[in-house]
């Protein structure tokens, strides 16, 4: 009996449309998140840089006090994520919750989750007008969740 609540809620939360496709996204942004936060180690790695005196001793890198333009563009393109993808993530969910319309959700979670992937290498690799674009994808995914939301809330 003990285990009966926590199984039937999470297969009440399972059974949520949407909520899996919304899942594996937010599993997919997060792990681009660290593949993001690791590639501005292998960059001062590459470059023997380090901002701290005992990575500088430990690793063998020169110590300097700035970062170097390569890792400034990989941190830049991490505070973006850092910025956006906890957004996407509570309007992602409360649209689930809201019950908003599947393929509604399908589209703005696919599109999202890769406009984001595609943004963070169209950054790194100083591609425009790339870059511009999949940030602008990201946001109308957005703004379509909001819609979804309040339509939903509001009728």
């Amino acid at each position: 009996m003990s285990d009966f609540f926590p199984q039937m809620t999470s297969n009440l939360v399972l059974a949520f449309p949407g909520f899996r496709l919304y899942a594996l996204c937010a599993v997919i942004l997060v792990i681009k998140m660290f593949a993001v936060g690791l590639y501005t180690v292998r960059t001062r790695s590459r470059l023997k840089l380090a901002t701290n005196a005992e990575d500088a001793a430990r690793f063998g890198a020169q110590l300097t006090t700035t970062e170097h333009p390569d890792v400034e563009r990989v941190l830049r393109a991490h505070r973006n994520d850092l910025e956006n993808i906890p957004g996407f993530l509570i309007l992602g969910l409360i649209a689930v919750l809201a019950g908003a319309p599947v393929l509604g959700l399908r589209i703005c979670f696919i599109a999202y989750t890769a406009a984001r992937v595609a943004y963070s290498v169209a950054y790194i690799k100083a591609m425009q007008p790339w870059r511009s674009m999949t940030f602008g994808i990201g946001t109308l995914c957005m703004f379509a969740l909001c819609v979804m939301i309040l339509l939903r809330i509001l009728s």
